[in-house]
């Protein structure tokens, strides 16, 4: 998906709104384990700051997770901003002080890369079904967000029980003092 900026370049107009839906992965972006939905939707603006372009874009994705306290699966939707910089001299382009560039080629702007790489950034390492997933029972394997389990372990019973393979760390500190 490209944005054409031909006849907002060659205008006094200093802004620039769009909006659109992504439909596919037309990049070069190995996008296979992420599971996402498309459309992804977006919107934003150009604004032409004297010579120097700023790009601003919203983006708005879904994607299938899996919960990782209940394993149940789900539909995460997400939310993202990105914002960049052109600028007419490259020497104004301090690595240090911007954090993303972006390109014009042929008075375009190539937002599938941008709004693709936006995304992958902003998937979180942890997916929660909800704030307040109870997650599995670590004896039974019940998903506890469907109820309670018949589990009958007592709470003295479940603070004696130590994996085996971790016993010997319990006298790992006993002589030393803290």
């Amino acid at each position: 998906m490209k944005l054409d900026l031909s006849s907002f370049l060659s205008s006094e107009e200093q802004r620039l709104d769009f909006d659109g839906k992504l439909n596919e992965n037309d990049t070069d972006l190995n996008l296979d384990n992420l599971n996402l939905i498309y459309p992804i939707e977006y919107s934003g603006y150009v604004h032409d700051l004297t010579g120097e372009l700023v790009l601003s874009i919203n983006i708005s994705y879904s994607f299938k997770a899996h919960c990782d306290r209940c394993t149940a699966e789900f539909i995460n939707h997400r939310e993202t901003n990105y914002e960049g910089y052109n600028f007419k001299d490259p020497s104004f382009y301090d690595e240090n002080s911007i954090d993303e560039y972006f390109d014009i080629n042929d008075d375009s702007i190539d937002l599938s890369k941008i709004i693709l790489s936006q995304v992958i950034t902003s998937i979180p390492g942890k997916n929660l079904c909800s704030d307040d997933c109870k997650g599995l029972c670590p004896h039974c394997g019940k998903n506890l967000n469907e109820g309670a389990c018949d589990c009958e372990v007592s709470e003295e019973t479940e603070e004696e029980k130590v994996d085996p393979r971790f016993e010997k760390l319990l006298d790992l500190f006993k002589d030393e003092e803290v």
